[in-house]
């Protein structure tokens, strides 16, 4: 008798032969989505990308995405740009620390809801600069 495999992200047995964990890629990718959300409510990942983890995960942004029902956290605008088909929302920091990936500390703004926030860009000046310069600094 052969020995049963289930997949790992939705319990389906697996019959092929060459399927080892997961029955499709798609089952494998939403296992790992719910992980990391799990894991980044719980506070064991930051949600943050690269070296100096300025950047957005995708994962974490997906989420948001399906929080706010694609709609802007403030006005509930969710028009589609023509080309992309695509809602064209920004992820706020509420406190201006783009480090911050609490959940609490994170909503969805359309471009004109965020450009009226306090921490819109170059607004938000000594906050983001100390960083670079001591990563430039460290390099020379």
């Amino acid at each position: 008798m052969k020995n049963l495999r289930f997949c790992a992200g939705c319990g389906t047995k697996l019959l092929i032969r060459h399927k080892i964990k997961f029955c499709s890629n798609k089952c494998q990718c939403d296992l790992e989505y719910k992980t990391n959300i799990d894991l980044w409510k719980k506070g064991r990942l930051s949600g943050g990308v690269g070296i100096t983890a300025r950047n957005l995960a995708a994962w974490l942004r997906k989420y948001l995405i399906e929080k706010y029902d694609n709609k802007c956290s403030v006005c509930g605008w969710n028009k589609k740009h023509p080309l992309t088909n695509v809602v064209p929302l920004e992820v706020d920091h509420l406190d201006g620390d783009s480090e911050n990936n609490l959940e609490k500390n994170l909503r969805l703004l359309c471009p004109n809801c965020h450009a009226l926030t306090p921490f819109y860009k170059n607004l938000n000046k000594d906050k983001g600069r100390k960083w670079r310069m001591k990563k430039y600094i460290k390099n020379f």
